[in-house]
This record gives structure tokens, C-alpha cells and sequence, in this order.
């Protein structure tokens, strides 16, 4: 599809960093979400936002399941076996699969990366939804990594520009 073409899309995925590649359990600023879903809104009236941080986000602040996770950092084997994990966690490794799975359900994928932020959940949710014919704007200035020119359809530097091609979309 070229930005000439009109598009009606009916359900926006919003794909970006949530925790990015940090050390710990430091959840990223997700201020950006509701950022892109008011362009959204704004542009492409009757469209729907899905985001799937919610969901994740409310399971990584459960303090239940930040002990179980918290233990498992400061003890972790040097084999991990992933299919005897505690309940909490192999929930929230559920749900992570099954929001990454959302992104092919859907009309169009917003994918935030600003600056040079990389994030392993951002390129699996790209991915699924290219798998899927789904078309892909990357918000990034990431223009020589080749994982994000290889499946986007649109690669735009910031949300301003974002907004522009929201208005040609529409």
C-alpha cells in the first residue's frame, strides 16, 4: 500500500517499548500511547486503539508477581526451563503472546521507537503484523536498522510527522 492509496482502518494497534532492554524491572514512560491514540482519533475518526500495555503493564505491577519475578533475576539458573515456570509468570508470558498475537488482528500497527530505542516485544508485534499483511508505521529515526525497513510500510521521524500521514491515510 503507497500513501496515495485511502485506507479505513478500523483497529490501530499501538506497538512500543515497554520495557525496552532495561536491567531491572523499570517499565518505560507510556505517555506515548495516549499520544498516538489522540492522532488517532483525531485523524481516523471511529477507529479504535488497541494497546496492549494495559494488560501487561497491570500484570508486571502485581507484587506477587514482581517477588516471583524479583527472586528469579537474583537467582537465575544458567538453564532456565521455561515450561516449569511459577503461575504468575507463565501468565504473564501468556499474556505478552497473546497481545503480540493482537497486532495481526488488526488494521494498522503504530510502532513507536524513538530515537535509537531498540525493544524485542516492538519487533515481534512488527512482525506479526507484517506476517499479516497488516501495514506498519514505524515512529523512529531507526532508517539504517534493517528488521524496521523490512517490514514498514511507512517510516516517520516523529509524532508530528506521524500525524501528517495519519491525514493522507484517512
Amino acid at each position: 500500500m503507497t500513501n496515495r492509496e485511502h485506507m479505513d482502518p478500523r483497529r490501530v494497534f499501538i506497538a512500543g517499548t515497554i520495557q525496552g532492554a532495561n536491567a531491572d524491572l523499570r517499565i518505560d514512560d507510556q505517555g506515548y500511547r495516549e499520544q498516538i491514540a489522540a492522532l488517532v482519533r483525531s485523524r481516523l475518526p471511529g477507529a479504535e486503539c488497541f494497546d496492549p500495555s494495559v494488560e501487561v503493564t497491570r500484570q508486571l505491577a502485581d507484587p506477587t508477581t514482581l517477588s516471583v519475578i524479583g527472586k528469579l533475576i537474583g537467582d537465575a539458573p544458567r538453564v532456565l526451563d521455561l515450561g516449569s515456570l511459577p503461575a504468575e509468570l507463565a501468565a504473564l508470558r501468556g499474556t505478552f503472546n497473546e497481545m503480540t498475537r493482537e497486532a495481526a488482528k488488526c488494521d494498522l500497527c503504530i510502532a513507536f521507537l524513538p530515537g535509537r530505542t531498540l525493544s524485542m516485544g516492538t519487533a515481534m508485534e512488527m512482525q506479526a503484523a507484517f506476517t499479516a499483511g497488516v501495514p506498519i508505521v514505524a515512529v523512529t529515526s531507526l532508517v539504517d536498522n534493517l528488521a524496521v525497513m523490512s517490514v514498514s510500510s511507512w517510516v516517520v521521524r516523529d509524532l508530528d510527522a506521524l500525524a501528517e500521514l495519519l491525514d493522507t491515510l484517512g
